[in-house]
């Protein structure tokens, strides 16, 4: 997937005139991008457009102008996009008020490494971010990379069904992708 760059950035005025339209715009996308993996974990497969609509919205939120501050901010957003044959995503644990939080993280530390899409005889393991568990408690976000090979991707494109899927020992979930986020990944995959 192509980087972003400072020219994709709009101007915070610029971007205010029709933030309105991109909002609803992104909403409709992350609705398509957007899997749930059993009752705690959702994942949102990101591309340019989620991205730099974070891009966008940091910059308004925190008021930045400067170009290089920008360009900071696309820096840290351009880790989550992978390069070449690859999906990002990021990885939610929902948590509720009423939920025992450091529990719920303690027991599911390790879940990030522990998920994979798989279609037909394929399997693509998720590559996870460094640093966010450790064996006492992981994060409640975590940033994967789903890496294809050329004959991956064909197959991805060819598959009837899709799977994204959880094998942690305390968190083991399946989910069946809709065909219409099968085709939003296929053209992540095949487009420059």
């Amino acid at each position: 997937m192509k980087p972003l760059v400072l020219k994709d950035i709009d101007s915070i005025e610029a971007y205010e005139a029709k933030r309105q339209a991109m909002r609803q715009q992104i909403i409709a996308l992350k609705r398509i991008r957007r899997v749930r993996l059993g009752p705690r974990v959702s994942v949102v497969f990101e591309n340019r457009d989620t991205m730099r609509f974070q891009i966008q919205e940091m910059c308004r939120i925190e008021h930045i102008v400067e170009e290089s501050l920008v360009q900071q901010e696309i820096d840290v957003y351009n880790d989550l996009l992978p390069e070449g044959l690859a999906i990002g995503a990021t990885l939610l644990i929902e948590l509720v008020q009423e939920d025992d939080m450091p529990a719920i993280l303690r027991e599911l530390s390790g879940l990030e490494e522990a998920v994979w899409l798989s279609f037909g005889e394929h399997h693509v393991h998720a590559e996870a971010e460094a640093g966010r568990s450790t064996e006492e408690k992981t994060s409640s976000v975590h940033y994967l990379t789903f890496r294809f090979t050329p004959t991956l991707r064909h197959a991805l494109i060819d598959a009837p069904e899709v799977r994204l899927s959880s094998r942690h020992p305390h968190y083991r979930h399946d989910t069946v992708l809709s065909r219409e986020t099968v085709a939003s990944l296929v053209h992540d995959l095949t487009s420059e």
